[in-house]
């Protein structure tokens, strides 16, 4: 995987530090807390700065972290250094986003120390929030559970922490070791993330598994879905130190139960499901699959844990399955939606199980119930219900294409040749399902 080098501005002032919040309709980390930054471009140039203090550092880094400050600030920093108004720059960190991760960025911190607390315009088309706070206050959101952050921030938050005048602390990256192990994240305070390759549609290779439950209360397996006995070795061993209560399966598909009752069995824990999920993962994969192991039925409103001592509930959420449920804590600040929404590739609605009236149903109805994070079975969380109302509005704008070409007179196949030119080969037959399940919720309405 390409790695991206990028930069990112520490300002700091008086024991406090800059930090922003990404808007939520951003592709790349929607809603996370970070630092004014970005993308080293071809473009920036290699030669050294010519400005006291950057000309110290890499040329082509503080052209880069120039640029991107000027972008997102309106902060024109080489004229604060001549000012006064900047004390120094400085190297602070680097940092390597795991192997994982869809987009891999190489981060290069440099903190910037400032006299008097600056001016800053912040680009409101990037950044949805600003904050100006002790790096414990930003670290104690997090433990909150009031921020999500990706790994890198949270590193120098710490070395801040424990070092507030400090610099140089190297290379912060942690070093994962995936022969043996499943990499474990955490953007969201106590939810856990293992990222585990799994058999799935393209392009995701990996089914979240959600590891969650307070001390004192159910250690909660979500989705283990490992894609052969190799990898559920790997996930055995990365769960060895960790007391599972039970696993949770959110719907029937296989990629989010594959081998999941021989890890039970393992574990010697219930599977938790929906009736349904049952009923369908049985009626495909025999009547014994989950023979010798404690099945229990689990609807809506079910406790089944607690996070940060808030009560975890169950909520149904058809449409992608008939039978899948999601969880969230009382407060609703996140959501596991499992395949109702994910950001990578696109959900597939197909019959008998999908039914895409009640996709749309199902969209509106968490929407409504705006959680503050959103936390799909393929790819990172993201704040807000954002990536919920594009996903409405993209299908309802699909269906709107779809009605016209077949009161065009076309044909499924030539429906198909228009909407998806360009999509890669191999994804064409489930876009004709989906192209389906449009049609069968046209003809439901008598639209067609």
């Amino acid at each position: 995987m390409k790695i991206i080098e990028s930069v990112a501005a520490v300002f700091c002032h008086a024991g406090k530090i800059f930090a922003v919040r990404r808007q939520p309709h951003l592709n790349a980390f929607p809603g996370y807390d970070s630092f004014p930054g970005g993308k080293i471009d071809r473009e920036d140039p290699q030669l050294q700065h010519p400005a006291p203090f950057l000309r110290d550092w890499d040329g082509q880094k503080m052209h880069a972290l120039v640029r991107e400050i000027q972008e997102e600030l309106s902060y024109d920093l080489p004229a604060e250094i001549a000012s006064g108004q900047v004390t120094s720059v400085k190297f602070l960190a680097t940092a390597l986003a795991p192997a994982i991760v869809p987009v891999r960025f190489r981060l290069h911190f440099f903190r910037i120390d400032l006299k008097t607390l600056p001016v800053f315009t912040p680009d409101s088309g990037e950044l949805a929030d600003t904050f100006w706070e002790t790096p414990q206050q930003l670290l104690n959101a997090f433990h909150k559970g009031d921020a999500l952050m990706v790994p890198p921030l949270r590193w120098v938050l710490e070395a801040l922490s424990r070092k507030p005048q400090g610099c140089g602390f190297g290379d912060l990256s942690p070093q994962f070791d995936e022969e043996n192990y499943v990499p474990r994240l955490e953007p969201l305070s106590e939810l856990r993330i293992l990222p585990v390759p799994c058999n799935t549609l393209p392009p995701a290779k990996r089914t979240n598994a959600f590891l969650l439950g307070d001390d004192n209360s159910p250690k909660i397996l979500v989705d283990p879905s490992p894609k052969s006995p190799e990898v559920l070795e790997k996930l055995l061993r990365t769960l060895r130190d960790d007391e599972i209560s039970a696993v949770f399966l959110t719907h029937h598909h296989p990629d989010h139960h594959e081998h999941a009752p021989e890890l039970a069995k393992r574990l010697n824990v219930p599977i938790w499901m929906s009736e349904d999920t049952r009923t369908r993962i049985t009626q495909k994969q025999g009547g014994d699959y989950f023979s010798g192991l404690l099945v229990e039925m689990k609807q809506e409103g079910d406790i089944l844990t607690n996070w940060k001592g808030e009560a975890v509930r169950v909520y149904p959420v058809p449409g992608h399955d008939a039978g899948q449920l999601a969880l969230a804590p009382e407060s609703l600040r996140w959501f596991i939606v499992g395949d109702l929404i994910q950001n990578v590739g696109t959900v597939v609605i197909s019959a008998p199980e999908g039914d895409m009236a009640t996709y749309f149903q199902t969209l509106e109805k968490i929407i409504d119930l705006d959680p503050s994070v959103i936390v799909p079975s393929h790819g990172l969380p993201m704040r807000s219900t954002f990536r919920l109302e594009a996903t409405l509005q993209h299908r309802r704008q699909r269906e709107k294409a779809i009605q016209e070409l077949y009161a065009n007179g076309k044909t499924q196949t030539e429906m198909l040749d228009i909407i998806y030119q360009g999509v890669d080969q191999q994804l064409l037959p489930f876009a004709m399902m989906n192209i389906q399940s449009h049609l069968a919720k046209l003809r439901q309405e008598g639209q067609i």
